[in-house]
């Protein structure tokens, strides 16, 4: 957040109409009435068209970067299977049995462990969550 900070001088009544305004309409400041009126008077500039062709840009963007992250999982992922069946031969039936259930065991290892390692990266958490619940990624 940028903190600048501005001096402005108040007449006597304009103090006093800062104040009773204030206490009116329940706000706890006056630095906090002047940041509603920055804002206020910024955004009657923009109309609702300018905001809504900026989202727009936004999903657009946001999704492009979805794409191109899927797109090298996908590749990755298809890259890793091909190493796996040029490395790793058929089996024979009577093996097929006992190496599914040692995969699913390992597996099933290799996962709660990915999920520990999740618990325990707070910032990764911590951004998923904000995205859940205030529906973006800012930080």
């Amino acid at each position: 957040m940028l903190n600048v900070q501005k001096n402005i001088n108040f007449t006597a009544e304009m103090a006093e109409d800062v104040k009773a305004y204030c206490r009116g309409k329940g706000i706890e400041s006056e630095s906090e009435l002047i940041r509603q009126a920055v804002v206020f008077y910024i955004d009657r500039d923009y109309g609702d068209d300018t905001l809504k062709l900026s989202t727009l840009k936004d999903l657009r963007e946001n999704i492009r970067e979805v794409k191109d992250m899927i797109a090298v999982l996908f590749s990755y992922t298809n890259f890793m299977h091909q190493n796996l069946l040029a490395y790793h031969g058929e089996l024979d039936e009577q093996d097929k049995k006992a190496a599914m259930a040692s995969a699913e065991r390992r597996n099933d290892k290799f996962f709660a462990s990915f999920r520990e390692r999740l618990r325990d990266d707070p910032p990764l958490f911590e951004k998923l969550l904000h995205k859940y619940v205030a529906g973006s990624l800012d930080g």
